[in-house]
């Protein structure tokens, strides 16, 4: 009988391992285009509510959240559950990093600095989670909202106690290190982000250059790279991993 179970551990140990490493490199970094791809479906396609269209997510991780957002609904049906953010490929996320950038040469001298202040808010083009299709913001990016607003609290207080039930952790909470400013609303489907993310860090870990050499944002080649990387894809919530 412990000998099975021993087995059976180890062969589902196996099988994540080997699921992990089979994660294409394009996909890590976001640089695919998750219209295209059979795996993701268009969020605007089904009941959950969105505040625009041409939001897509992985299958199942939206079949997750649907699950979720009708079990909340039955609790709280006068408040807001909408996804305002999920998959970001590397084309958009550069887009964001760019504009913030030419802001920010005008005001700051230092590459390095630049960097670290926009990373206060926003990922590097190829680091973010968010071009896994396992993520997504959730009514508000603003932590006051779920600290201060009646409707915020609530929703906060519900997602804590229940996101998890449906397999989402919350990879930015309070009390690390290092990496990204909490966020309350950013909830993260860990049977398929915690593959990704086992991947990344054992590519940083083993050769690096794997995935600094397919990134080409403004500045990349101006700052510590590496150093960036491992902090802010790798310092999060223990929960996610």
């Amino acid at each position: 009988m412990v000998f099975n179970l021993t087995q059976t551990l180890i062969l589902l140990l196996c099988s994540t391992f080997a699921m992990a490493q089979s994660i294409p490199l394009n996909k890590l970094t976001g640089q695919f285009d998750e219209k295209k791809d059979d795996n993701f479906i268009a969020l605007d396609t089904t009941e959950l509510p969105v505040n625009k269209k041409g939001m897509y997510l992985q299958k199942q991780p939206t079949q997750q959240l649907i699950k979720a957002y009708r079990d909340f609904k039955k609790a709280h049906p006068n408040i807001p559950f909408i996804v305002v953010s999920a998959t970001r490929n590397y084309q958009y996320q550069n887009g964001i990093w760019q504009r913030k950038w030419d802001a920010l040469t005008a005001k700051i001298n230092d590459p390095q600095k630049i960097a670290e202040e926009i990373l206060k808010f926003s990922s590097m083009p190829g680091t973010s989670r968010h071009h896994w299709g396992t993520d997504i913001d959730i009514t508000s990016v603003s932590s006051e909202y779920f600290h201060n607003d009646s409707k915020g609290i609530i929703l906060y207080k519900w997602l804590q106690e229940n996101l998890p039930k449906y397999g989402f952790c919350r990879p930015f909470n309070e009390g690390r290190k290092g990496g990204y400013l909490p966020e309350e609303w950013h909830w993260s489907y860990k049977p398929i982000s915690s593959q990704y993310i086992a991947q990344y860090k054992a590519l940083l870990k083993t050769d690096p250059n794997t995935i600094m050499q397919t990134l080409n944002f403004v500045g990349h080649d101006k700052i510590k790279l590496e150093k960036l990387i491992k902090e802010y894809v790798l310092m999060v919530n223990t929960d996610c991993y």
